[in-house]
């Protein structure tokens, strides 16, 4: 996720902030274009996606509220479309646009008649300023309102409803430049979402036909990855167990060399520890552990009570359905507190436990778990010298070299007086055997050809993987005499 909003001593709530969610995908397709986005303040943000066979570039955007007349936000709304307008024309005209948020703007039917190539036959609202503004911008930069050209019911048109008068509008648009028009099959809204999180605008979905790739990287060799929890299976170990006695007595009687018995050996506890304690590969996510069904079905209850209280507005029944409403999401939040209390509870006790009995291979496992993945490195902000936000990643490197260069490169004054009052260490005379001792054969070898040395350690043989030491302590239970 990429984000920009206001500092912390400026910030207010609803009020400001955008950002940008990738999926594995999308995120591959951001890094093959140079991870190239760009916060332009608070309300638009900006990011560039290499995809085969054009580039996407996305916008997110926060407009301000409708000036109703009031200067100071008049002010603020052209300053919003001037920024707005800045970044449009940042973008390469090859790629396709994508404009995507809340823009506060409200567009008639009278503007289909006027301005069919922006504004498309399917709308349900009236127009206000913050909406003519939205044509304008359009129109300028041939682009348009994707909203508009799919019909929909009603309820599936409106983003937001007015706590005032209790009426529905449409504030949440798509716009794309109209060169892409046809990559659009869709675009509608969801309520369902809006109830799980509790927000007062609905969802926007856009349905894109082009599909984004990236590079196919180079597939690393996969190392075998044994299961912990099948491991410590009786039944599993037993089957283990059984299967290895049956193919030593064969290997025993076998008339080989001891290595032939022991590469053979190897081999065969490798493939079947990799076949019976194999991790699964294709297993479903694990959802956060602290959830339980309980919780899971008190969320889809709160998400269909907002969905009855949002059918019923402007009815006698309306109260009864809010309060309903309410009363789950209090009901869901106390849940959630409480289980998670419990659940720091039940994962301490397990850390405490392993500790005791001194495993800390589990130990440190449930703490890795809480830790979660590496930090991510490859979003965190660098500045350049001037304070600028380098948003190129070829930009960051050199920005990284600069750094190091000055960092390393100390320009230093030496003393000689100085160096020559340094006194000369006394060494022991231990230490003075050992550095007259000659050198022993391995050192010797290392002298003559240290790359070759180097280069025949990394050389291991299929046999030299390192197995589990659960593993090992199962086989050595076996008693099997097959090397005499």
């Amino acid at each position: 996720m990429v984000y920009s909003g206001a500092s912390s001593c400026n910030k207010t709530k609803s009020a400001h902030g955008v950002a940008i969610y990738l999926d594995k995908q999308a995120t591959n397709g951001w890094k093959d274009s140079g991870s190239v986005w760009e916060a332009v303040n608070e309300r638009i943000i900006m990011i560039r996606l290499e995809c085969k066979p054009i580039h996407v570039t996305i916008i997110a955007v926060y407009s301000p509220i409708n000036s109703n007349g009031n200067k100071q936000a008049i002010e603020e709304v052209d300053a919003f479309y001037l920024k707005l307008q800045q970044t449009v024309d940042k973008v390469p005209r090859g790629d396709m646009l994508l404009i995507m948020g809340d823009f506060n703007a409200r567009v008639g039917k009278q503007q289909n008649q006027t301005t069919k190539n922006v504004i498309g036959p399917h709308v349900v609202d009236k127009i206000n300023e913050n909406g003519q503004h939205l044509i304008d911008f359009c129109s300028h930069n041939d682009i348009i309102v994707a909203n508009t050209f799919y019909q929909h019911k009603t309820v599936h048109q409106m983003t937001w409803k007015h706590p005032g008068n209790k009426r529905w509008h449409m504030l949440d648009y798509t716009l794309v430049n109209k060169k892409f028009r046809s990559s659009v099959e869709d675009v509608r809204v969801y309520r369902n979402a809006a109830g799980a999180i509790g927000t007062d605008h609905h969802l926007v979905k856009t349905k894109l036909r082009l599909h984004l790739r990236c590079r196919k990287k180079a597939e690393k060799p996969q190392c075998l990855r044994l299961d912990m929890n099948k491991i410590k299976n009786d039944n599993l170990q037993k089957k283990f167990q059984e299967q290895l006695l049956n193919k030593l007595e064969g290997i025993g009687a076998q008339k080989k060399t001891v290595n032939e018995k022991y590469d053979e050996f190897v081999d065969y506890v490798k493939n079947l520890g990799g076949t019976i304690f194999k991790q699964e590969q294709n297993t479903p996510r694990k959802a956060k552990e602290w959830l339980t069904d309980e919780i899971l079905n008190l969320v889809n209850e709160k998400a269909a009570a907002f969905v009855e209280w949002q059918n019923h507005r402007q009815t006698r029944t309306e109260r009864k359905y809010r309060v309903k409403y309410c009363l789950l999401r209090k009901l869901v939040n106390r849940k959630i507190h409480a289980r998670r209390l419990e659940y720091w509870d039940e994962v301490s006790e397990e850390i405490e436990k392993a500790i005791k009995q001194h495993d800390s291979s589990t130990a440190y496992r449930v703490i890795r778990q809480l830790k979660g993945g590496r930090p991510n490195v490859d979003n965190m902000p660098i500045q350049s010298k001037q304070g600028d936000l380098l948003s190129n990643s070829n930009d960051v490197m050199l920005r990284w070299r600069e750094y190091f260069c000055d960092l390393l490169n100390v320009h230093s004054v030496i003393d000689p007086h100085i160096v020559q009052q340094i006194s000369v260490p006394i060494i022991s005379t231990t230490e003075q055997m050992r550095q007259d001792k000659p050198p022993s054969l391995s050192e010797q070898l290392r002298q003559q050809s240290p790359y070759q040395h180097r280069y025949q350690r990394r050389q291991k043989k299929p046999h030299q993987v390192s197995l589990s030491l659960k593993v090992i302590s199962l086989v050595l239970t076996c008693k099997c005499e097959i090397f005499r």
